[in-house]
């Protein structure tokens, strides 16, 4: 058995308080006891467990009798507590405030969206994430959270990043609240094949680690129909195919039907939401192997 990261229940971490361990400590090594461990890979759930940690990683688990624990480390009891390995969310907007949608978000600035990552961040963690996906965020707040993070700055879970997410003009990723002699148009929009592979590089140069685009439009978006389909079949693999050189891989948000079928042909990695997808798309998620990310609550869980 095999564990790379390591959760402590929230309610554990908020008992140790300031003496909770720093597992980003190179060389520190920190002997935890499980009065139950989770394994996920056998399905089975193990007795008495003592895991070793040295500095960020798992280095042995094992059970508690036959242990050995370096001399020197830091011993947690959590005897009476069940540990399993950290959870992973696949679909997450951190520096968004779910109290602030609509209009009430025009007033927010790319600085405070950030701060608002920092402590949805932490709140992720505690909760049990410790591996995130970020898809999508005004400013590249959620590179900057993530660089803060794995500079020990802030505390929160391990982040793959999207910066803006790619649309049409007018579509769920645009900004459509303003009016028409504000000239406001999204930093992530862009129309048409080489554009969008234009934007495409645009994300990876300040820091994108995964490409996000909209497929369909959203609920949350004015001016647009969910299950419409907005980037064409054309523009979706000109940003898988860039995409993919640059060794990023692509998430289509996509309610529609057909948004959905597009978006698996031109070869994207996961399709989010997928809330209309019929037979034809699921069998052709089966055959190109695109993950179904159909979260069911993308923001409050972090607050």
């Amino acid at each position: 058995m095999k564990f790379k990261h390591l959760l402590i229940s929230a309610a554990v971490l908020g008992a140790l308080g300031a003496a909770a361990p720093s597992f980003a400590d190179a060389g520190k090594v920190v002997a935890i006891r499980a009065g139950k461990l989770v394994d996920v890979v056998a399905g089975t759930v193990l007795k008495d467990q003592t895991i070793i940690i040295t500095g960020d990683r798992v280095t042995s688990v094992g059970p508690s009798a036959s242990a050995k624990v370096p001399a020197g480390a830091q011993l947690i009891d959590l005897s009476s507590q069940t540990v399993l390995p950290g959870l992973i969310d696949m679909h997450t907007h951190l520096t968004g405030d779910p109290y602030l949608g609509g209009y009430n978000a025009l007033g927010v600035s790319d600085t405070r969206a950030a701060l608002y990552g920092v402590r949805a961040a932490r709140k992720t963690l505690e909760a049990g994430f410790t591996t995130v996906r970020n898809v999508g965020a005004s400013g590249f707040g959620d590179v900057a959270l993530r660089d803060a993070i794995n500079d020990g700055d802030f505390i929160g879970p391990r982040m793959r990043t999207a910066g803006y997410a790619i649309g049409i003009q007018g579509g769920h990723c645009d900004e459509n609240l303003l009016p028409a002699e504000m000239k406001f148009t999204s930093r992530g929009v862009a129309d048409g094949p080489w554009e969008a592979r234009a934007k495409v590089r645009e994300m990876a140069k300040y820091g994108a680690d995964v490409i996000k685009i909209c497929a369909s439009g959203g609920v949350l978006s004015k001016g647009d129909e969910p299950g419409a389909q907005q980037y064409t079949l054309e523009e979706m693999q000109a940003i898988v195919g860039e995409a993919h050189k640059l060794g990023r891989k692509v998430a289509a948000h996509a309610h529609g039907t057909s948004a959905i079928r597009d978006a698996i042909i031109a070869g994207v990695d996961s399709v989010e939401h997928a809330s209309l997808i019929d037979d034809e798309g699921i069998r052709l998620a089966r055959e190109k192997g695109t993950y179904l990310v159909m979260d069911m609550n993308v923001l409050s869980t972090h607050y």
